[in-house]
């Protein structure tokens, strides 16, 4: 039994892209820049899927998580508004994990009394993303060098960092021997320009469970930039007899 994760700016306008969200065949996908569910049923649209649930707060242009299948979401009682696009959900159903989806976008945009801070975000959400079965994905606005980079004038922990004491891995190197020549994939091309691509989007995944990630991928350029300046990210687990997606126990508290 294989578990299927997708995640992918979708650059807005879901409706119209979601034939392709679905040919990747997702049982669950992590879209940054879609419309909320009631704008999408005001305006009579109907997505297949599972569940769903969203945040922003432009309904036009937010963050919401899909499930399809069997699989269903529960807000996790860990959320908090402060976080305007960090969305954390139990997913549940034939096999059960923390999920949190992740947008960051221009902190200008942001309504008052909330922050885009992704490492505050993930201070704040360290019990939920340490538990045993967890996802990170989405759209983090940063590369590689700048989740490297250690805030507070070289004290604290970098992103990387700090997932990493979550036993969180970037699944794009999760099967990766030599971490001195490894070289992330592309997610996201400026202007639509093959020739300027750039790493900004990520999937973490447990790095207990490398030897269960069986794939790993990010769309072709050609095939998706039509439809988006960023191409989605895939990753798929073989989960045990009994559906479960996690083996080993928790990692330790982050405390800082």
């Amino acid at each position: 039994m294989l578990l299927r994760i997708v995640s992918w700016n979708c650059n807005m306008a879901l409706h119209q892209k979601f034939e392709r969200l679905l040919a990747l065949q997702p049982d669950i996908a992590v879209i940054q820049e879609c419309a909320s569910p009631e704008r999408d049923a005001a305006r009579g649209r109907q997505l297949a899927c599972s569940d769903r649930d969203w945040i922003g707060f432009n309904a036009d242009k937010g963050l919401g998580i899909f499930t399809f299948g069997d699989l269903r979401l529960r807000r996790a009682s860990a959320f908090s508004e402060a976080f305007a696009l960090a969305l954390p959900v139990e997913v549940i159903g034939r096999c059960r994990l923390n999920l949190l989806g992740i947008w960051k976008t221009d902190g200008r945009r942001l309504p008052a009394g909330t922050t885009n801070d992704l490492l505050a975000a993930f201070r704040y959400y360290h019990r939920f993303i340490s538990a045993p079965a967890t996802i990170v994905a989405g759209d983090f606005n940063l590369l590689p060098q700048q989740m490297s980079r250690r805030a507070d004038q070289g004290r604290g922990d970098s992103i990387i960092e700090l997932l990493g004491r979550a036993g969180l891995q970037d699944a794009d190197t999760l099967r990766q021997t030599d971490l001195s020549t490894e070289t992330l994939r592309r997610t996201y091309y400026q202007q639509r320009r093959p020739g300027r691509g750039f790493v900004v989007d990520y999937i973490f995944a447990p790095r207990c469970e490398a030897d269960r990630l069986t794939r790993f991928d990010v769309g072709a350029p050609r095939t998706w930039l039509p439809w988006s300046d960023h191409v989605p990210l895939l990753v798929e687990f073989a989960l045990t007899a009994d559906n479960v997606f996690m083996r080993q126990a928790a990692a330790p508290p982050i405390t800082s």
